[in-house]
């Protein structure tokens, strides 16, 4: 007989979940909106705290889905003490579209803790931080130029916004009222570049004018930025340690269209689901409707943390962080893991589930 009784989560016993009201939902352009959030007073009284860079994960059900994305936060750690978190929604999947067209100052939504590993670590990382933001990568390193700003982080920052066209600069009334001594801000713009502005893409020349000191680079931003400031700085004494803020799985290229069966056992129950080969786990398990443990996004967190009894699957190189232990037990974590046949898993029950 199968056993399928597992729960390998590294979730705490109540899923780490809050319930946040939506305060304000100020729209910057069409399909980008800033959500403020604050304790919903009922279930949730007092925001978790929260640490420059970190993220939170919003679900909610959409259709016949429930679904779970991990955004960052703009806001700072006193903005958080203070009762808000501020995070900047792009209208793109399937959650973001729901959230910029569907969701109004008022509603509550079901969110996790603050978390995450893209914040600064005193041991390791300089006094001098430098911060590399491309377009809507603005809203952790702004949440990190608040930090120094407000001193609740003992760092000094250098930041590099870099945009595509002058007038996509975001917050920048807030970046430009930041204390000159504590944050300087760099504007970079490919086009349209106005005065005060650098024209052209973040280079090592800008870093060695405005910074010369030894420091830890902070990226926000999509992979190709990623892999831009990986060359270009390849080598550079200047900089101690880089570090990146992990985007989310995304679908991969699957031509013959395959889809697959899924047995998921999933708090005491069995349920048989279809998964497309181009698809991760969690997305079909989402898409059925499966109250399934999701977090982060990027294989970081654990809280998917999974079995596989049968069948095939692959994890996505980038964002496999599993031990040679967890592997040889099958453990997987859904959100970054394809199928490649039909299988038999076991997936963790959400408990915040019981609280809603």
């Amino acid at each position: 007989m199968t056993k399928t009784v597992f729960n390998a989560s590294k979730a705490p016993a109540d899923g780490g979940k809050q319930f946040l009201r939506v305060r304000e939902i100020v729209e910057h352009f069409p399909g980008l909106s800033t959500f403020v959030f604050e304790a919903d007073g009922v279930r949730t009284k007092r925001l978790a705290p929260q640490r420059a860079g970190n993220y939170i994960a919003l679900t909610a059900k959409v259709g016949e889905s429930r679904v779970t994305r991990a955004y960052t936060l703009a806001s700072s750690p006193k903005e958080a003490e203070g009762g808000v978190y501020i995070s900047t929604v792009k209208k793109a999947g399937i959650l973001s579209s729901h959230l910029v067209d569907e969701v109004k100052a008022g509603d509550v939504i079901e969110a996790s803790r603050p978390a995450g590993n893209f914040v600064y670590d005193a041991e390791r990382d300089c006094a001098h931080v430098v911060g590399v933001a491309g377009g809507a990568g603005i809203t952790s390193l702004l949440s990190m130029a608040k930090a120094a700003a407000e001193g609740s982080e003992p760092f000094r920052m250098t930041l590099f916004f870099c945009v595509q066209n002058a007038y996509e600069f975001l917050f920048k009334e807030v970046l430009d009222a930041l204390p000159g001594d504590r944050v300087r801000v760099v504007y970079v713009a490919e086009n349209g570049a106005g005065k005060g502005m650098e024209t052209g893409v973040f280079t090592r020349e800008l870093l060695h004018r405005y910074v010369g000191e030894e420091c830890t680079l902070f990226a926000c931003g999509g992979d190709a930025l990623y892999a831009h400031v990986t060359r270009e700085l390849a080598g550079d004494a200047l900089v101690r340690n880089m570090k990146f803020s992990a985007n989310s799985v995304t679908d991969r290229e699957d031509e013959e269209g395959r889809v697959f069966s899924l047995t998921v056992h999933l708090a005491g129950k069995t349920f048989l689901i279809p998964a497309r080969a181009s698809e991760t786990v969690m997305v079909a398990a989402e898409r059925a409707g499966l109250a399934a443990l999701s977090q982060c996004r990027v294989g970081e967190c654990g809280f998917c943390r999974s079995r596989v009894l049968s069948g095939s699957l692959t994890a996505d190189a980038a964002h496999d962080r599993r031990t040679e232990e967890d592997k040889a037990a099958g453990i997987f974590h859904p959100c970054c893991t394809y199928p490649e046949s039909d299988a038999e898993i076991v997936m963790p029950h959400d408990p915040a589930e019981d609280l809603i």
